[in-house]
């Protein structure tokens, strides 16, 4: 199994804006210490659960302090973003990283993201489709000539060209669609699905992943590889024992889940529910380094998912409380599936 780290940039009433930008930095740079592979940085707009508008910008920012870790976006509001902007955004990246970025797409979801922005939320499917091809092609071919239906650029060449070529490399984030697999396996894109699916259906869309590529035409090897590089977001806190890692891990992430006002299209009730509620549904992953070790081997023999993003700081949890927990996590999880 490998491991990346995620993070939302949340701000709950007790941190200031400064709190949240300095410590979700500082817990990249950790990811790479403790010898995480990834990082995964969300972009979201007016919205007090992620206050950072550009996912390019927070990576970019941890590009620059480290030297190693995978930098992924998680997601790029495609339609969101001009896409001669975005490919030149993105390949700076790649370049300042020495051809470290993934590029996670997606479509966003939230309407009122869209209406800050001035775009019509109905339009979004014609919108991320023009934007990915634009992107694509720009960075495949060194320029772009485009016209279509919202775009329209003229013959120009792209500066800076991204370093990982074709392009860089390229994940499909999913909340919970069946369509949104389906699109990334026909292009045999690894999927990132979000921490909503519970483990009967991440574990279907893994089976609905290999027969839509198959039936795109691609061989078994390849669809084992790119199967094999998909991932599931969990929330994640280890401490040295299960009631402890309960007990520190309740404020944030009930916090998270009172806030965020589309629980439901991610996999959960709609209303608030208990706490106990969010630990049982099992992408919660929490508890002792025994616990999660155990935890996490049972979810990869029935899922087939044998890579995790986990989200240490779900709801802004405390600085110190989460170095304490992905340093547990280093030393006492990872070194059990390093020869998995």
């Amino acid at each position: 199994m490998t491991f990346g780290t995620f993070h939302l940039y949340s701000k709950p009433d007790w941190m200031t804006d400064r709190d949240v930008i300095h410590r979700e930095l500082e817990q990249a740079v950790w990811a790479e210490e403790l010898g995480f592979a990834t990082v995964w940085v969300a972009e979201h707009s007016a919205r007090v659960y992620g206050i950072l508008g550009s996912a390019h910008l927070g990576l970019a920012a941890i590009a620059a302090r480290t030297n190693r870790i995978g930098l992924g976006t998680a997601v790029t509001r495609t339609a969101l973003h001009h896409p001669l902007h975005l490919a030149e955004d993105l390949a700076y990246l790649d370049v300042l990283s020495d051809g470290r970025l993934i590029w996670g797409v997606g479509k966003g979801y939230d309407p009122l993201e869209f209406s800050t922005y001035g775009v019509d939320y109905e339009l979004r499917d014609e919108l991320w489709h023009e934007v990915i091809e634009i992107v694509i092609a720009a960075w495949r071919e060194g320029n772009i000539s485009y016209r279509g239906r919202h775009y329209s650029i003229p013959e120009v060449e792209l500066f800076p060209k991204p370093l990982q070529t074709p392009t860089p490399r390229i994940y499909h984030m999913v909340s919970r669609s069946d369509s949104s697999v389906e699109f990334a396996a026909r292009r045999l894109w690894p999927v990132v699905l979000g921490q909503g699916p519970d483990w009967d259906d991440t574990k279907r869309k893994m089976e609905l992943y290999r027969t839509a590529a198959r039936d795109a035409g691609y061989g078994y090897e390849d669809i084992e590889v790119a199967a094999a590089s998909c991932a599931q977001l969990k929330q994640v806190h280890v401490a040295p024992s299960r009631e402890q890692a309960k007990r520190e891990y309740k404020q944030g992430l009930l916090w998270y889940f009172q806030t965020s006002a589309n629980r439901a299209m991610f996999g959960f009730r709609r209303e608030v529910q208990p706490y106990e509620y969010y630990l049982n549904h099992r992408n919660v992953m929490l508890g002792s380094p025994g616990d999660v070790i155990a935890t996490l081997r049972d979810f990869r023999n029935y899922t087939g998912i044998s890579n995790v993003l986990a989200w240490f700081n779900c709801g802004g949890q405390p600085h110190d409380q989460v170095h304490q927990s992905m340093e547990l996590f280093s030393a006492r999880v990872m070194p059990e599936f390093c020869s998995d």
